[in-house]
Formats: structure tokens, sequence, C-alpha cells
């Protein structure tokens, strides 16, 4: 997976919004950029694999291939990869408590434990 630019983000955030689907015309009404500069985007999107697109009529409906939750998560694990050299949140959990790895059990009560917003703030101290 590749990284999405802010502005490709942005427009991410849009169709996660509808994951039913979204018409390139709405998408297009939100963004001040030229129309190339927008189809542009929209194909770098489907490109990197984050959306799918379906042609109906002159029109193109964009649909997210993954969840916002998840490309988070993937980005979490990339800093953890760069700036730790640990491959995942689960290698993490591990660690904290001092071991190579976790059963599924203990990782989930660790994981009940701690919400994604207290485990980002404490990445953010780690880093």
């Amino acid at each position: 997976m590749e990284k999405l630019t802010t502005t490709e983000y942005k427009y991410m955030c849009i169709s996660w919004e509808h994951p039913e689907g979204i018409l390139s015309s709405e998408i297009y009404k939100l963004f001040p950029q030229t129309m190339g500069s927008k189809s542009t985007i929209l194909h770098r999107i489907v490109q990197k694999g984050y959306a799918r697109w379906i042609q109906k009529g002159r029109q193109v409906e964009y649909y997210p291939v993954i969840t916002q939750k998840e490309y988070e998560q993937f980005l979490i694990n990339q800093e953890l990869n760069r700036k730790m050299g640990i491959s995942s949140i689960q290698s993490l959990f591990a660690a904290f408590c001092g071991k190579e790895c976790l059963t599924e059990e203990t990782l989930k009560k660790r994981a009940e434990t701690l919400s994604l917003d207290e485990f980002v703030e404490l990445f953010k101290k780690l880093s």
C-alpha cells in the first residue's frame, strides 16, 4: 500500500463518507481544483488501490475499497516500522508486555483497554 498525499486523503474522506458510492460530479463540486486536476487525483487514488469506479452513463461513481480505519491502521503500522522497527501494533503491545509475541486472547484484552485515540497519543509520546 502506498501512502495517500494530503489532497488524495481529503478526496478519500469524501469517499469514506459515501461507502455506497459517490458520483464524480458530487466530488467535483466540493473541491476548487480544475476539472483535469480533480480527475487526475481520483485516478491516482484508484491506481493506488484505495477506490474503484464504475461508469454510470456520462458519470463515474467512486467506491472506497478500504475503510478509513484500515487506512489509519496502515499509517500507524508504517510509522511504527519506520520509527521503531516494529512491524505491527501487535508487536508494539508485545514489547510493552516484555514479550516477543502475545496470544490472541491477551492481545484482545490489551486492545479493549486502550482506545485508538489513546494509542495514537501514546505513540506520539514515544516518537
